[in-house]
């Protein structure tokens, strides 16, 4: 479960950036709830489910490959990309975009189908955008792989 990847404090507020909108979500949004969390949705092109939950906040509906996800600079606990890095025009540039928009010492957590990009190469994107402490995690959620990376307060562009 994604969730075991996730430490909230009360009002934790974290992204989903997909191209197909799943339970994940609604997962998430269950384990926010005690919380007072909540969620913002950039939904790239893609088939997605219709979920109600009162933990979903915002949902920016973005127009093709080439957009950045929406949100708000130093906003979010955490930022999780499902399916979308692999088919972005400038992935180096949606990183960064992505790096502005986390807390200091927050977590950009990539979700992708296995084999859809390499590892050592989303790791690579992550290290160029200035995230730390990156690590591959294969065996989380059967037939996708994760990439976790951290923003780190007063290391590369943290500040």
């Amino acid at each position: 479960m994604i969730t075991a990847l996730l430490h909230p404090t009360p009002h934790t507020k974290i992204m989903v950036v997909t191209s197909h909108l799943d339970s994940m979500a609604e997962e998430l949004a269950g384990f926010l709830s005690p919380y007072d969390g909540s969620i913002d949705l950039s939904l790239f092109p893609g088939e997605h489910q219709a979920l109600e939950h009162t933990t979903f906040h915002k949902v920016f509906s973005l127009k093709d490959y080439k957009s950045p996800a929406g949100g708000v600079p130093r906003d979010y606990a955490a930022v999780i990309v499902q399916d979308v890095l692999h088919l972005h025009e400038s992935p180096n540039k949606f990183l960064q975009l992505i790096y502005r928009t986390l807390l200091n010492a927050s977590e950009i957590i990539i979700v992708q189908k296995n084999g859809s990009m390499g590892i050592a190469e989303v790791e690579s994107l992550l290290d160029q955008g200035e995230f730390r402490a990156i690590n591959a995690i294969t065996d989380l959620i059967e037939g996708y792989e994760i990439i976790v990376g951290k923003k780190m307060h007063m290391w590369g562009a943290g500040l």
